[in-house]
């Protein structure tokens, strides 16, 4: 299996998913405050009704909004965690290809040569 991951491509991904994310933050924070500033203006005999609709609307969807805008923040987090553990272990695979070149080694290959060193020649 292959694993090449193009860098370039997925930290493109991750920037325009984070910038098309943050507007969703602040509506994730001000949701229920918006909400109750509505209800607060439907305060006359009219209104009643229909300010308690809205009042248990944010009270049922403000967890699930909270809970998406967290979600998000932890996929991209995710995301970008994996891609620099990627980035770190092709830095250790090249800086350990390179001391071995300078050693003149081999790497060990499974199965074969197993009690034999393995030496440039």
């Amino acid at each position: 299996m292959d694993w090449n991951i193009d860098i370039e491509a997925a930290s493109k991904v991750l920037t325009d998913t984070s910038k098309a994310a943050e507007p969703f933050d602040g509506l994730a924070k001000d949701y229920g405050t918006r909400l109750q500033t509505i209800a607060d203006g439907m305060k006359y005999d009219v209104f009643t009704v229909v300010a308690a609709a809205v009042g248990e609307y944010a009270q049922h969807w403000s967890p699930t909004i909270e809970a998406a805008a967290k979600q998000i923040g932890a996929s991209l987090t995710g995301a970008q965690n994996a891609m620099k553990a990627y980035m770190d272990g092709q830095n250790e695979m090249a800086m350990n290809a390179q001391q071995m070149a300078g050693r003149n080694e081999m790497p060990a290959v499974p199965g074969v040569n197993a009690g034999g060193g393995n030496r440039a020649v």
